[in-house]
Formats: C-alpha cells, sequence, structure tokens
C-alpha cells in the first residue's frame, strides 16, 4: 500500500513539474551590441534561420580555411550589480573572462577540426587566401546559488501561469555571457558575416549541475556557440541552423 502511495505522490509531482514547465520559454533577449561589430553587415533578428539573436552577412566564400584570432576582452562590460553584490563582488571575475576567452578560442578551433563535414580547414596564423573569426565577450555574470534556486523553484513549483511573470521579475539573478563574433575576407579586408548572441542560465526539471559552477552555464554555451557556428559556415545561406541549446523558463 505504501509503494503504491509513493508511486501515485511522484506521478503527482512530476505532472506539476511538466504543467508548470509547458508555460511559453523565455528566450535570453539581445544586450546591446559594442562598437567590436561592424555597421555593414547589418545586424537583424533572424531567429527563423540563425541560432543567434542578432546576424548579419553570409558566409560565402571561395577561400579553404579560417584562422580564429584570441578572443578579445577588450570591450567586457561591468558585472551586473544586483549579481556582484550577491556574490561579494566576484573579485576572480577577471581571472574567469581569461580562462573562459582561451576556452572560447580551444573550443572553436576544435569544433572545426573535430568536425567530418567541417568546411574551412584551421589556420594557426593568418593568410591572405584564408577568412579570419574574430570574437568577443561582451556580457559576464556568474552563477549564483540563490539564483539557481529561484530558477529551480519557479520552473517546477510555480503555478502555470505565474510561473513567466516570476521568471521576468526575477531574471536579474540569472548568470549570463553574451558573445560578438565577425568573419573578415582576409584578401579583401571586408567583413562578410557577423554576429551576436547572449544566454542565459538555465534549468529544468532537474537542477543542472552547470548552474551550481560559478561559470559553468557560460562553458556551457560557449560550446553550443562554436557547434552552431561551424554548421553555419558549411550550410547554404538561409538553411535553418537550429539553437542547440536547451531554452528554459527562467
Amino acid at each position: 500500500m505504501m509503494s503504491y502511495i509513493r508511486i501515485v505522490l511522484a506521478a503527482a509531482l512530476l505532472t506539476g513539474s511538466l504543467v508548470s514547465c509547458s508555460s511559453p520559454f523565455l528566450k535570453a533577449p539581445p544586450v546591446a551590441t559594442s562598437s567590436f561589430l561592424k555597421s555593414k553587415p547589418e545586424l537583424k533578428s533572424e531567429r527563423n534561420v540563425s541560432p543567434f539573436a542578432l546576424s548579419g552577412g553570409t558566409l560565402v566564400s571561395r577561400q579553404q580555411s579560417i584562422y580564429i584570432a584570441p578572443v578579445s576582452l577588450a570591450y567586457l562590460r561591468a558585472a551586473s550589480k544586483t549579481l556582484a553584490k550577491e556574490s561579494n563582488g566576484d573579485t576572480k571575475r577577471n581571472e574567469a573572462a581569461r580562462e573562459l576567452a582561451e576556452y572560447a578560442r580551444a573550443k572553436f578551433i576544435a569544433t572545426f577540426e573535430k568536425s567530418p563535414k567541417a568546411r574551412y580547414k584551421i589556420q594557426a596564423k593568418p593568410k591572405s587566401d584564408c577568412l579570419t573569426l574574430e570574437l568577443a565577450i561582451v556580457e559576464l555574470n556568474r552563477n549564483t546559488l540563490i539564483g539557481a534556486t529561484s530558477r529551480f523553484v519557479i520552473d517546477n513549483l510555480a503555478l502555470p501561469g505565474t510561473d513567466a511573470i516570476l521568471a521576468k521579475a526575477m531574471r536579474g539573478l540569472k548568470g549570463n555571457i553574451a558573445i560578438e563574433g565577425k568573419v573578415t575576407d582576409a584578401r579583401s579586408g571586408e567583413v562578410i558575416y557577423q554576429f551576436a548572441d547572449n544566454e542565459e542560465s538555465r534549468s529544468a526539471f532537474l537542477l543542472p549541475i552547470t548552474d551550481l559552477a560559478a561559470y559553468g552555464q557560460a562553458r556551457e554555451a560557449i560550446r553550443a556557440w562554436a557547434s552552431q557556428f561551424e554548421e553555419i559556415t558549411r550550410v547554404p545561406p538561409g538553411t535553418r541552423v537550429k539553437d542547440v541549446g536547451v531554452m528554459s523558463l527562467f
């Protein structure tokens, strides 16, 4: 009898959580772009085909190789006041940013090198007959325990219809990372493609382990961006490339 009751209670909890999570997802909104990006090609929202919040231009090129430059931190904005206060200022943020910049470059390079369908071969140094990808991290806010706990409660316990409202109200507690990228034709010096995206801490039925690490969500976002960008370089213009990340309610 007790086993039967436990099964019923578990099913009820699961159903309630799934109902709560069935509300419309909140995709991380775009953040203001920096002067790292150029005025042309024009950036716009192309969610119907692009996994990035903003993108512009096409990666049509005769080149067969690409150089991925060191990731810039020159455009990195100050940490969110809300999260900086909650995490005692996060004095290690600059060190973490440098580590993430190195991680991002390594991950983009590795993604091309490991892809069996890669359109471009990685070049160790910039050359006159290859493309150059430049990246910049423009926002970086760490995960916090209070933020992760709040998201878990909202996603799994909030009543349907109130979860989205609560999620918006508490968005200031979300860790995030925003990136910008531009691809230059080394031969002409022209920027042929650029993009910008912002990813926030995610949550689901179970609290993700990435939300328990200070910058776990940032590394997850970087891996997704590398995979998405590599795919964009080898598909016909206008082909939809899906956002490989799982959107969360909060």
